[in-house]
């Protein structure tokens, strides 16, 4: 099976141990170096110069340096290892903020920590303004809301620092059911442009709660989507189909329609085999033809609902064809990968492909599109 379509870690090597942290990743001098972070020298070959005062440090990786743009920015871990974590060439930029969740999601990519993390709201918030992108990036964990007031705080900086980055929040929107807090988000909001990610994987309490493992969470993620739109706060409404829920679909956009507002769109999500669903696969996995009507019926029902409905994650071919067009390729280039019996499929410039997590006991064979 080929590789991802870009790589994100790479091994480098220098004189002297590189401190761990965030860089901002540089090629050249900087034309107008703002601090936010340090700035990492990377070369393809070693200097045979005193390193200017405006870098901290120097590497030298020949792949990186091909890979990357000047201001790209990346964490070095341990040892020569770098991951570039928000890159001009990626499709999708996001940085993640914690790893703390008051939910435990029996298909969890970033299973929960109980650590304190802090440092990485206030890293990432330092990294999105050196990032500096006219575009969106997205904040993910754990669930970002937990910070509370340290999360608008988070906000107020990039508003300030960097007014023309737009972001995208996955949170489980529990959060929301705060109406103070609801409301110093949408004082927020009227300055950034920012949309909120927010599952709801039931109309039924008992399922929601059963998949994020943990009761009530259905009624305080009723509560905030509700108190979020109300107040006007943009929502993208994600919907995981799992052995639980395939069934409830269609009720599930219907019920979105019928008591939410402010929806901006609706995101039938395809399961990733990656942190605890692995786990749980046997018990969470479905067989895409197996709720192909369910599918389509969800999407008739969000048109009937005046609701955009779009499919992330999907391989076409794994999608009935009257489906293709609400398809997307969203998958992240990092972890995205094509099989070679892909190459055959007339429909593969349009597909979303496959997560690289897949590849083994959790991949479904291609059907290539003639």
């Amino acid at each position: 099976m080929s590789e991802v379509l870009r790589k994100d870690i790479f091994r480098f090597s220098s004189d002297l141990p590189v401190q761990q942290g965030f860089y901002c990743l540089c090629k050249t001098k900087p034309e107008n170096p703002q601090f936010y972070l340090p700035n990492l020298l990377v070369t393809a070959t070693q200097l045979n110069s005193r390193l200017p005062a405006y870098f901290a440090d120097s590497i030298v990786s020949q792949e990186l340096f091909d890979s990357i743009e000047d201001g790209d920015i990346g964490i070095v871990n341990n040892g020569n290892m770098l991951r570039v974590i928000l890159s001009r060439r990626a499709n999708h930029n996001t940085v993640l903020v914690t790893e703390r969740c008051n939910n435990s999601c029996m298909f969890c990519s970033q299973p929960p920590k109980a650590g304190n993390d802090d440092w990485l709201l206030n890293q990432s918030a330092l990294a999105i303004a050196s990032f500096s992108l006219n575009g969106v990036v997205g904040v993910s964990g754990g669930e970002p809301l937990l910070y509370g007031e340290d999360f608008l705080h988070f906000l107020d900086f990039i508003i300030e620092n960097s007014p023309d980055t737009a972001l995208h929040v996955l949170t489980n929107g529990r959060k929301f059911a705060d109406v103070s807090f609801t409301q110093q988000m949408k004082e927020r909001s009227d300055k950034i442009k920012i949309t909120f990610g927010i599952p709801l994987y039931s109309s039924r309490a008992s399922v929601h709660d059963y998949l994020v493992g943990s009761e009530g969470a259905f009624d305080e993620t009723v509560r905030g989507l509700i108190n979020a739109g109300n107040s006007g706060i943009n929502i993208e409404l994600r919907v995981i189909p799992t052995q639980a829920n395939y069934t409830d679909l269609d009720d599930i956009v219907e019920f979105a329609g019928r008591v939410f507002s402010n929806i901006n769109q609706i995101s039938l999500m395809g399961l990733e085999s990656i942190g605890w669903a692995r786990k749980n696969w046997s018990s969470i996995f479905i067989e895409h033809d197996k709720y192909s009507e369910q599918i389509l019926s969800a999407v008739d029902t969000a048109h009937r609902s005046g609701i955009p409905l779009t499919i992330f994650n999907y391989p076409l071919c794994h999608l009935p064809e009257r489906a293709w067009g609400f398809a997307t390729k969203s998958i992240s280039d990092w972890k995205n990968y094509y099989p070679k019996e892909c190459d055959e499929c007339t429909q593969k410039s349009s597909c979303a492909g496959y997560f690289s997590s897949s590849k083994g006991r959790f991949h479904q064979p291609p059907r290539p599109i003639i």
